[in-house]
């Protein structure tokens, strides 16, 4: 039996974190500049099922490992939607160039990666909709109460405007976006930073969800900005989405020093993206400023800076 493989991308969000967990909208997009490959390989003759991670130097069989590990997590959420009693013998073999607990994904894009290549391995076909319920599942399994923006953005490889609990929605930019993600190098947990919004709701509801309320303003009022191309107009909203965020205790010195760097030299707008408290900042960018803006953020501080562009989908969505 031939190998399978499957890739995902990393994915940033550029408006709506932590507002979308509490069913306020949010926009995110693909980033095909990083990816997760999974690689699935028949093992005749034996009966476990390998484990390889080429990046964390990671090589044991599964009974090795505890069943809440997200390997074997991820694995029983797959046996059990495919309905079948066991999984047989293979090799995953995984690679990744998506920093991890930084905001873009690499938990997500492993959750779709291994769901894609798992379950063709296994002779199923399935949609992009079972994928991504496989994928959400994974993710709930890891992080708690995700949104299941993440899982959703990065199955499809399409911008979306995503409401949970609601049919996903596609976003086409008139005009080509050119971001700038920068690392501050701080690595933070989804289900950590989700855990200490829930807290301080709980202490002083009606601020955070009026906070909330807002977020979910500038995510709408961003939709026909994106599809319109008003790069300018969407920059300022992304500070005014970030400015809340830091209302929330999510932000860092570090990260707004990266978003006040990048306004400097001539970004639209910049933000923290993903849960906060580390992980990376976004900027959007004229493209002629790209390597002007990245070389200043790396001085600032920044641990590295990924330039991707999100371009409008051939034939419309």
């Amino acid at each position: 039996m031939p190998a399978i493989s499957a890739s995902a991308p990393g994915k940033t969000i550029l408006f709506g974190e932590h507002a979308v967990v509490y069913g306020f909208p949010a926009i995110a997009v693909p980033l095909p500049d990083i990816s997760l490959t999974v690689i699935v390989q028949a093992l005749p003759n034996q009966n476990s099922i390998h484990i390889v991670n080429t990046d964390l130097k990671e090589d044991f069989l599964i009974e090795e490992i505890e069943k809440q590990n997200p390997y074997n997590s991820a694995l029983e959420v797959i046996r059990k939607f495919l309905k079948i009693d066991h999984l047989p013998a293979m090799r995953i073999t995984l690679s990744s160039n998506i920093p991890l607990a930084s905001g873009l994904g690499s938990s997500a894009a492993f959750a779709v990666a291994i769901s894609k290549s798992v379950t063709s391995f296994l002779g199923f076909r399935l949609s992009l909709e079972d994928l991504n319920c496989i994928a959400y599942e994974i993710e709930k399994r890891q992080h708690g109460t995700p949104s299941g923006i993440d899982n959703t953005v990065i199955c499809y490889q399409k911008p979306v405007f995503f409401l949970k609990d609601q049919p996903v929605e596609f976003i086409n930019p008139s005009k080509p976006m050119t971001l700038i993600l920068a690392n501050s190098g701080i690595q933070s947990l989804t289900r950590e930073a989700v855990e200490q919004v829930r807290e301080k709701r709980d202490r002083e509801r009606d601020l955070v969800d009026d906070i909330f309320y807002r977020i979910g303003s500038i995510a709408n009022n961003a939709r026909p900005l994106i599809e319109d191309g008003d790069l300018e107009s969407i920059g300022k909203l992304m500070l005014e989405n970030h400015q809340l965020l830091k209302e929330l205790e999510l932000s860092l010195d570090i990260l707004d020093d990266l978003v006040e760097a990048s306004m400097k030299t001539g970004a639209y707008g910049a933000k923290l993206c993903g849960s906060g408290n580390g992980g990376n900042v976004v900027a959007l960018v004229p493209p002629e400023k790209s390597d002007m803006i990245k070389e200043v953020l790396i001085k600032k501080g920044a641990y590295s800076c990924l330039v991707s562009t999100v371009a409008p989908s051939k034939g419309g969505m």
